[in-house]
């Protein structure tokens, strides 16, 4: 006889929560997939149903009675710039998941490899063993890494769900909005002079297809989930299709700095961090539970690179108007190109000849 499980997903607006919805269609163990949000997802499907709620909210806890498995995605968001508020929102909101669904017999819990800190002494690849350093200087790794240790402690509770963790690697792709594919949205991918860090993309679908493994029971405890590879960053800019735009790491820094506290940007100068020391992750443990990536890292960012939509020319890159302004790295570029811009002025000038 068939098993029908009802898996509920918490932050269905999330990219990832909307892809695995559809993936679930398919998956002849789940009869019912069941979306928890304030506002209604583009998501379609026979077995999926929209409760129009979030944690705290006087429906969200009798939708999740009797949900098998409850998957959260916890959504941070980047333009919210009070900080203590936005962190006690993701974490209350944590809590109350986890309180609501009880009876599940699995908790999956959606977050990213940035809980490990982009540091300079970081192994390469980072495996899960290693303890989590989120940066301070961007908030919402330390967010996540709470949200995090809320669902693994209650994981060690007497009867309590298998808990799933998984830290997802880079994911570029623009349709899922991460600060990651904010830059790549810039009229050029900025580094700092001198630096050629690794990085690592991962493809939605290889997220999604984790996040299928994980629903079915099978896992508990952490798993990082990255290509098995991963590539310098000029390489990274080169399989994007994208310039590289190299910059003072002073100018980086203080540029972002100045960006951010006049709110032209919703990116902190924090995630300048991510882009210039090592974070890539060891996925074997994922790997040896059965799951194993369908892209490189390289053929990843040729996929997110064919994404970015057309719009305005900037550099020979085409980007939206909007976009220009939206991340710290796009605001970079922009300050970056018109400095050389200004050089290579100052230079031709002075090379004239007096008159």
């Amino acid at each position: 006889m068939a098993v029908s499980r009802t898996v509920a997903l918490v932050g269905a607006l999330h990219p990832a929560a909307r892809e695995l919805a559809l993936a679930l269609e398919d998956d002849p163990e789940v009869g019912r997939v069941l979306g928890l949000s304030r506002h209604e997802p583009p998501l379609l499907g026979p077995k999926f149903e929209f409760v129009q709620a979030g944690p705290g909210d006087p429906a969200f806890a009798g939708a999740l009675d009797g949900a098998d498995t409850l998957v959260l995605f916890p959504l941070v968001d980047a333009a919210d710039r009070n900080e203590e508020g936005r962190r006690a929102r993701v974490v209350e909101g944590t809590r109350r998941s986890l309180e609501a669904a009880a009876g599940a017999a699995t908790v999956v819990v959606w977050s990213s490899g940035v809980v490990y800190g982009a540091h300079p002494g970081n192994p390469v690849p980072i495996p899960e063993t290693q303890p989590t350093r989120p940066n301070p200087e961007f908030p919402a790794a330390g967010v996540l890494a709470e949200s995090e240790r809320i669902a693994l402690a209650a994981g060690e509770e007497p009867s309590a769900p298998a808990v799933v963790v998984l830290r997802g690697a880079g994911v570029w792709a623009p349709s899922w909005g991460t600060f990651l594919a904010r830059s790549l949205m810039a009229p050029a991918m900025v580094g700092v002079k001198g630096q050629d860090p690794p990085l690592q993309c991962l493809a939605p679908a290889d997220a999604v297809s984790a996040l299928v493994l994980a629903t079915s029971g099978r896992l508990r405890g952490v798993y990082n989930v990255a290509p098995d590879d991963w590539v310098g960053a000029r390489e990274a800019a080169r399989a994007a299709g994208r310039r590289r735009l190299e910059v003072s790491q002073r100018v980086a820094q203080t540029t972002a700095e100045r960006l951010w506290r006049a709110g032209m940007s919703a990116a902190t100068a924090g995630e300048l961090s991510y882009q210039t020391h090592p974070w890539v992750l060891d996925n074997a443990r994922l790997r040896q539970a059965g799951w194993a990536p369908t892209r490189s890292s390289a053929e990843a960012f040729a996929e997110a690179g064919a994404q970015v939509p057309d719009g305005m020319l900037v550099g020979g890159v085409q980007v939206r108007r909007s976009d220009v302004y939206r991340g710290a790295a796009a605001a970079l570029a922009m300050a970056a190109a018109v400095a050389v811009a200004r050089r290579q002025v100052k230079a031709a000038r002075s090379a004239r000849p007096a008159t």
